[in-house]
């Protein structure tokens, strides 16, 4: 099965886990004050599973620095996004141009984009989309947050990046690579099983999400602007760059698929929190995560 297909499976059935976290929003079966829960289960429990069963596998010298590689790559995709975003909202004003910047320098690669990777990809599509993430975490809570504050309250933003369970796990997985033994299969069996647990529950979380916008109020041309370029303009930078420089394909392949996935889905929280144009922040979510359910698929057409 080619990679279109098998990521045209896959945003079918994240498509399915979209309309029912809709459905549950609708219906009141989830309501917005209940899915701070379901997002804590996320971010602390399965998608930190989900990363650490990816490193529950025999790792070689060539997967190790595969690994490193990524990682160089993940940090010229923020320069690179850094300078696109200063190019593209110069104009803009401060309210927005901090959200349009900040879209454009982070996906929602975490949440969004390691499930669809897991599914297309697999374990070791997971392995290499963790070491990609590590310099992406780091530089949300330093470049990311200083475009929305003035001070420059360091101390307090490393707390926070430390505190993250899916950047833990991923120092707790590395150190198990290296131990003389593998975890007892019933652990990590457990393991594996609640990680299986992020695509479609990612995915509801949005749908729910959807389910309580006004979608009429979502049609803001700024926000279609950005999710061109978060969507298209930049992923066919980094597949073009990353593919004539001769890079391994599931490398740039997995970098291609995380860089093409919608706004951070975080964008709305931290612009509310210091300030800014939060509800613009919602529509660039919005827009970008419904439209990327057609155009990863298309893109993948290409690799």
């Amino acid at each position: 099965m080619s990679v279109f297909q098998r990521m045209l499976n896959t945003q079918a059935l994240m498509f399915i886990y979209v309309v029912t976290g809709i459905i549950m929003a609708k219906t009141k079966i989830l309501k917005h004050e209940g899915r701070s829960s379901f997002i804590n289960l996320l971010l602390d429990i399965t998608l930190p599973c989900m990363i650490l069963n990816s490193f529950n596998v025999e790792i070689g010298l060539d997967e190790l620095i595969a690994a490193g590689e990524i990682m160089i790559i993940s940090t010229v995709c923020v320069i690179i996004a850094w300078i696109t975003g200063k190019i593209f909202w110069r104009n803009q004003s401060t309210e927005r141009k901090a959200v349009l910047e900040f879209s454009t320098l982070f996906s929602n690669a975490g949440n969004a984009g390691l499930p669809i990777v897991a599914s297309v990809f697999g374990t070791q599509g997971v392995f290499y989309a963790s070491f990609y993430l590590l310099p992406v975490r780091v530089l949300i809570w330093t470049v990311g947050l200083s475009l929305f504050v003035d001070e420059k309250d360091f101390k307090k933003r490393m707390m926070i990046l430390l505190k993250t369970p899916s950047l833990l796990v991923v120092f707790i997985g590395i150190a198990l690579m290296f131990m003389p033994f593998k975890l007892p299969l019933v652990l990590s069996t457990a393991i594996k099983n609640i990680g299986d647990m992020t695509g479609p529950l990612s995915m509801m979380i949005i749908g729910a999400a959807l389910g309580e916008s006004n979608l009429r109020e979502a049609f803001d041309i700024d926000a279609f602007k950005l999710t061109f370029v978060r969507l298209v303009v930049q992923p066919l930078i980094f597949l073009f760059i990353f593919r004539s420089l001769g890079v391994q394909d599931i490398l740039w392949q997995v970098t291609v698929t995380l860089t093409a996935m919608p706004a951070a889905a975080n964008t709305e929280i931290i612009a509310e929190m210091y300030g800014k144009d939060y509800k613009f922040a919602a529509r660039c979510v919005v827009v970008s995560t419904i439209i990327s359910l057609v155009s990863v698929p298309i893109l993948t057409l290409l690799f």
